[in-house]
């Protein structure tokens, strides 16, 4: 997919993405181990070939270890490209360990304060309850799931997914095709007849993948979302799960439950096989410099 855009408001230039991006919290070249270095130099040359017209390129979400990424950076010191790589932060917990070593790397104040308040204050409101992984049919999961994300995100003044039927018939596949190999996961925070909040997730080879999560806001004084979120955890514990994946996006609260981390890395590259696309990084440089009063801004690799 690409984007038509001016440069400094001046000269048109063209963005490109890969179609899944932003789309899918990871990326990956789709090729076996010993295919991975030949599949993305054919794919660069593609690129750089002149076929596509194109001033700008990013790459996102490549998370730490996925060998396509030394890969990419290989191939690109042979092409007419100038390139930077920025590593963002992808939280995890190791749960391969004691609950108390687990409860260690958390937030005293935002998780273990947080939690105790919220099972104190939904104690004494009422009766309450954990629902692990219901055995409803998809249809209900996302009719029961769909008013709770829609006024959480409204409140955000965000677009929920929700509310679009396209969406939901695509959720509805994912949810059905995962459940029927075992890996789809949902988890409800029920407050006397009401779902307060719930989350979806699902499990890879040992790995709890936290994929979609709302409350009412109405209910915000019980802070659901941290008391559902801890059970969750321990849950996957009891389970005997090795790792609680936060996914993608670098939220301040991830860092609240956790302190381990790996590089989710987006490489951002310049084509230059091109005098056009030359003048636009040569008039962006300017630019810059003459933003900073003269003083020049350092290259990318």
């Amino acid at each position: 997919m690409y984007l038509n855009e001016r440069r400094r408001g001046l000269l048109p230039y063209r963005r490109i993405r890969f179609l899944a991006s932003i789309h899918t919290d990871f990326s990956t070249v789709l090729a076996g181990p010993n295919d991975i270095e030949p599949v993305v130099e054919a794919g660069l040359d593609w690129l750089f070939s002149g076929h596509l017209r194109w001033e700008l390129c990013i790459l996102d979400d490549l998370v730490e270890g996925n060998p396509a990424v030394a890969a990419i950076e290989k191939s690109l010191l042979d092409k007419p490209a100038r390139y930077m790589r920025t590593d963002n932060r992808y939280y995890y917990l190791n749960l391969a360990r004691s609950w108390e070593d687990i409860c260690s790397d958390m937030s005293k104040k935002f998780v273990h304060r947080s939690t105790n308040l919220a099972r104190n204050r939904i104690t004494k409101a009422g009766p309450w309850d954990i629902l692990i992984d219901p055995t409803w049919e998809v249809g209900r999961l996302i009719a029961e799931a769909a008013p709770i994300h829609i006024a959480r995100q409204d409140e955000l003044n965000r677009p929920s997914l929700y509310t679009d039927v396209d969406s939901r018939h695509f959720l509805l596949s994912l949810f059905q095709y995962n459940r029927d190999q075992n890996r789809f996961r949902s988890y409800w925070l029920k407050f006397q007849d009401t779902l307060v909040a719930y989350l979806f997730g699902f499990v890879n080879e040992g790995v709890f993948h936290a994929w979609n999560m709302a409350f009412r806001p109405e209910f915000g004084e019980f802070f659901p979302s941290k008391l559902l979120m801890l059970e969750i955890i321990r849950d996957c514990h009891r389970q005997g799960l090795k790792e609680f994946s936060f996914m993608r996006g670098e939220l301040e609260y991830k860092a609240k439950w956790t302190k381990s981390y790996r590089a989710n890395i987006r490489l951002t590259i310049h084509n230059r096989s091109t005098l056009y696309g030359r003048s636009v990084q040569a008039l962006e440089s300017l630019l810059k410099r003459s933003s900073r009063g003269g003083k020049a801004t350092p290259d990318s690799t």
